[in-house]
C-alpha cells in the first residue's frame, strides 16, 4: 500500500485527535458533549458538509442524546464519537483510493 505523506499525516492527525478526545471523555465526560449546532460547525471545519450529521445519525453511526422529553429539548452529541467516525471515514477513503489504484 502506497499513500502520500499528506494522506498519512491526515490519518495520523485524525487518529491522535480521536484518542485525545476519548481520554478527555473518560476523565471529564461532561466536556465531551456538544450541541447539535456545534457538531455541525465542527464537521464543516474538518471538511464535511453539515448535512452529513443527519446522514450519520440515520445510518446509526452517531447517537444523539436529548436533554429532555420535550420537542424543543437540546440535542447533544459526543465529540469523541464524532472524531472517531471522522478518523474511520478518512482511513476508509484512503483505502478506497488504494484499491482503485491497484485495479488500474
Amino acid at each position: 500500500m502506497e499513500i502520500s505523506i499528506s494522506e498519512l499525516r491526515t490519518i495520523i492527525s485524525s487518529s491522535v485527535d480521536a484518542g485525545v478526545q476519548n481520554y478527555i471523555k473518560t476523565k471529564e465526560p461532561e466536556n465531551d458533549r456538544i450541541k447539535q449546532a456545534d457538531a455541525k460547525r465542527y464537521i464543516e471545519k474538518v471538511g464535511f458538509q453539515p448535512v452529513m450529521l443527519r446522514k450519520w445519525v440515520d445510518e446509526r453511526l452517531l447517537t444523539p442524546q436529548k436533554s429532555g422529553s420535550s420537542q424543543n429539548s437540546a440535542v447533544w452529541y459526543s465529540l469523541s464519537e464524532i472524531k472517531e467516525l471522522i478518523f474511520t471515514l478518512k482511513a476508509q477513503e484512503i483505502m478506497r483510493k488504494e484499491r482503485c489504484w491497484k485495479k488500474k
